[in-house]
């Protein structure tokens, strides 16, 4: 193997392996990356009631699960 081979080997693991030890809740800047979208795009949605499910913590803090940002990109559910 070269070296260019095996860097890209290493690369392609790691991002593998911290996807899978991330937790599957996102903040809003980190849902938004992972749709695709502006922050203030999700903020809109909510005030309005659209855009994907998400969750209140301590009526404060917004969360977004993975599984229903997957599920809105897929057109299946939002709020």
């Amino acid at each position: 193997m070269t070296d260019i081979t095996i860097d890209l080997v290493e690369s392609t693991l790691r991002r593998v392996l911290d996807a899978h030890n991330r937790s599957p809740w996102h903040d809003t800047e980190s849902a938004a990356a992972y749709i695709g979208c502006e922050p203030g795009t999700l903020k809109t949605w909510r005030t309005r009631g659209e855009g994907p499910r998400y969750h209140l913590i301590n009526n404060k803090s917004v969360r977004y699960h993975a599984s229903d940002l997957d599920a809105f990109i897929r057109g299946e559910a939002n709020r």
